[in-house]
């Protein structure tokens, strides 16, 4: 086996995943306007790397929504749209109320405890108008469940779509309120209760909930 040639394709990999990463971030915060044009030679050229990387990084963010080819080679930050949201947050809603669900029978108190630091972190960056932090602390809420679940395929899939809602919730973060904490308020509670029913009800509430804020806030624009 040639070595060298293995050790050259792990590098590449590695740094495609650190182009993904940090255009992904740039897409979801809107740096990367909606329909803003990305050119592989530009991007290669402030990574300082080479096409192929970029070029692995666009066809990921194309897989998750963020980025669309068009014909003549022409790639694009995706719109904002409605359809895209009424699409998506009932598809987030029902599978993080199935990683509840699994996740039910490994709740322990010192889950309920990180549960309760982070929503309370998450309602002081609501507080701030921090909407990056807000987004961070919420998507670490709801990972506790995830984890729990113990079910990798689920945690895959749903790090596929999650990118997708974070950008809409990003773009109409200021409309939003801080419903979102309190529901994450009743899903702790629902958890000390020993209710799974509820507590998946609820979960599936809270995201389907935000999901209605944001399409009311697109239909407005």
């Amino acid at each position: 086996m040639d070595n060298s040639k293995k050790t050259l394709k792990i590098k590449r990999t590695s740094l495609s995943q650190e182009v993904y990463q940090h255009l992904q971030q740039q897409i979801i915060t809107l740096e990367l306007a909606p329909g803003e044009k990305l050119n592989d030679l530009e991007l290669a050229e402030q990574f300082g790397v080479s096409r192929t990387p970029v070029r692995e990084a666009l066809k990921k963010l194309e897989e998750e929504g963020l980025v669309v080819f068009k014909p003549g080679s022409r790639t694009n930050v995706t719109a904002l749209n409605v359809v895209q949201a009424r699409e998506t947050f009932p598809i987030v809603a029902t599978l993080h109320g199935l990683a509840s669900q699994l996740a039910f029978p490994h709740i322990t108190p010192e889950t309920l405890v990180t549960l309760r630091k982070l929503n309370t972190e998450f309602r002081t960056a609501i507080g701030q108008e921090d909407a990056l932090e807000a987004m961070q602390c919420d998507d670490a809420f709801h990972h506790v469940f995830l984890q729990a679940s113990q079910n990798q395929q689920l945690t895959e899939t749903l790090s596929r779509l999650t990118p997708l809602v974070r950008r809409l919730e990003f773009a109409q973060f200021s409309r939003i309120g801080s419903s979102s904490a309190d529901d994450h308020d009743a899903i702790i509670q629902a958890c000390e209760q020993r209710d799974v029913d509820l507590l998946v009800r609820l979960t599936r509430q809270n995201w389907n909930g935000l999901g209605r804020h944001i399409i009311a806030a697109l239909k407005e624009e």
